[in-house]
């Protein structure tokens, strides 16, 4: 027979704290126009300005169909990486409190 036998509930407090939480989805072509823009950046080290001519020549506009300047695909790149980053934190959760009733 043991100690738990007896017990009528254990009680865990668990802090969980994370900005991964919310992931906010990306639609495919939000996910197309940063995955381009970050190889163009990353891999072949084109200025922002740069990255703008060359989808602007091919044709290639933002989500709402705008042209994309410089600055648009500066914030594109920035907040692409932001979320990249978002989601692959590892999440450590804290045992804050633990009790027997």
């Amino acid at each position: 027979m043991s100690n738990f036998d007896d017990l009528a509930r254990v009680v865990m407090v668990v802090k969980v704290k994370s900005k991964a939480l919310f992931i906010g989805p990306y639609s495919n072509s939000q996910q197309r126009l940063f995955d381009r823009v970050f190889l163009l950046r990353e891999r072949e080290q084109l200025t922002f300005e740069a990255i703008a001519k060359l989808l602007t020549k091919s044709g290639t506009r933002s989500v709402n169909g705008c042209l994309l300047g410089a600055e648009h695909v500066f914030s594109i790149y920035k907040k692409g990486k932001a979320r990249m980053e978002r989601l692959t934190l590892k999440v450590e959760p804290m045992l804050l409190d633990m009790w027997v009733e």
